[in-house]
């Protein structure tokens, strides 16, 4: 008789037996991770992190457009999250040539707010539509994706705003950059959805602007400050190391402009013009890689300038991290080097590749703090710079804006 369990363990064991059968919370996170993007797999990569510790119990769902690469970049960060991309298969869907004669080319959203918010619409995505139709959260995730560079996102916002009403889960938004700002049809949907929203986070005074006095407008910067990554007290950032990091794209790089040429051949030269200006010898550059490929392109043309270069791919970068807050000179077209590298206090240069999307990136950290120095091609070759980045007590302030708004959106003791 001694082996049969006792009154106190048959008690724990129903118990047990009860919360494995209760319903979790489910929630629901549509990012752009898996192109992947450092910058997009950082951000989400801190909201894991987060909900995994204000959230313990909740199943977080990552809707990407390529779940299968968000899931190995990012499975480390939250054990109960599961990843699929049933909004941002619909929306892709609807806005392909492959889209039937039930979508309406001129307004796809429509179709994608009918299939994601009621099951049967689409039956081949009934296990994601349900999933997505028990969240209790849906969650845009920060990013620069939600504007008219990509026309068609609209519809990942008429999606959650859709389902909201259908399921009563509430939709919130954080650290979205939303210029240049959508037009025509889309604008106006865009205005009848957002009002659905409990929150509206935006990154940048232009996106607030934008947004305007919507309910729930929120205005707390990027989502990447949320991010343990951040090395805002790093010593070595008062130390220059002679070094020059530099990541620059070919991607979203069409418009960038100088002395009569367009493009990448344009901004390889600028980058090339810059580095001999500066006096800085292959060896003392390191050139890293935020997107596959994308980031390798300019430093690929520019050839023997770059030998012995030291080369920071992606999966290494990702996984072994940026060499922010080390003192070197950074000189970036991308933004998340900006913030993280400024934020550790490294002094750089922004190149602003696109003008009607990066200029407004890269003028929001000079706006919250950063000193480093921002140029596009029609501006003169910039001089190396020495101020630092974000002070350490201005980069905890905007760290701490972005922690506020999280700790509201997911207060402790809510299973």
């Amino acid at each position: 008789m001694s082996g049969l369990p006792s009154r106190a363990q048959l008690f724990t064991l129903s118990r047990r037996a009860r919360r494995a059968l209760e319903p979790r919370e489910v929630i629901y996170l549509v990012t752009s991770a898996g192109f992947p993007n450092f910058g997009d797999e950082l951000i989400v990569e801190a909201w894991l992190r987060y909900l995994a510790i204000r959230r313990p119990l909740a199943r977080v769902v990552v809707d990407s457009p390529r779940p299968g690469q968000a899931a190995l970049l990012l499975r480390h960060a939250n054990r109960r999250a599961v990843f699929v991309d049933t909004v941002w298969g619909l929306a892709l869907y609807a806005s392909s040539d492959d889209a039937g004669p039930d979508v309406n080319r001129d307004a796809p959203w429509e179709w994608v707010a009918d299939a994601t918010s009621r099951l049967g619409a689409t039956p081949r995505d009934s296990e994601g539509v349900e999933l997505l139709l028990s969240a209790s959260t849906i969650h845009v995730v920060g990013g620069g994706y939600l504007n008219n560079v990509w026309p068609h996102h609209i519809s990942l916002v008429a999606a959650v705003a859709a389902v909201s009403r259908a399921s009563g889960a509430r939709a919130i938004a954080t650290g979205a950059g939303l210029t240049p700002g959508f037009t025509g049809a889309a604008l106006d949907r865009f205005r009848h959805d957002v009002e659905q929203f409990t929150v509206f986070d935006v990154r940048d005074r232009p996106s607030a602007e934008f947004l305007g006095s919507v309910r729930g407008a929120s205005f707390t910067g990027d989502d990447a400050w949320l991010s343990p990554r951040l090395e805002i007290d790093a010593p070595a950032a008062h130390t220059g190391t002679g070094r020059v990091v530099l990541c620059a794209q070919s991607d979203l790089a069409d418009d960038f402009v100088w002395r009569g040429e367009s493009g990448v051949d344009a901004l390889t030269r600028f980058v090339t013009q810059t580095l001999d200006t500066w006096g800085v010898a292959g060896r003392d550059i390191t050139v890293v890689e935020c997107i596959p490929g994308h980031d390798n392109t300019v430093p690929h043309r520019m050839g023997s300038r770059l030998d012995g270069a030291e080369r920071i791919p992606f999966m290494t970068a990702w996984r072994s991290g940026m060499p922010f807050g080390r003192g070197h000179t950074w000189l970036t077209t991308r933004f998340h080097p900006h913030l993280m590298a400024a934020a550790a206090g490294d002094s750089g240069v922004a190149i602003v590749s696109k003008p009607d999307y990066y200029a407004t990136k890269h003028g929001s950290l000079t706006e919250a703090g950063s000193a480093w120095s921002v140029v596009d091609g029609a501006d003169a070759i910039p001089e190396r710079p020495s101020a630092g980045g974000f002070s350490p007590d201005v980069a905890g302030r905007n760290r701490d804006r972005k922690r506020t708004l999280a700790a509201e959106l997911y207060p402790r003791g809510i299973r």
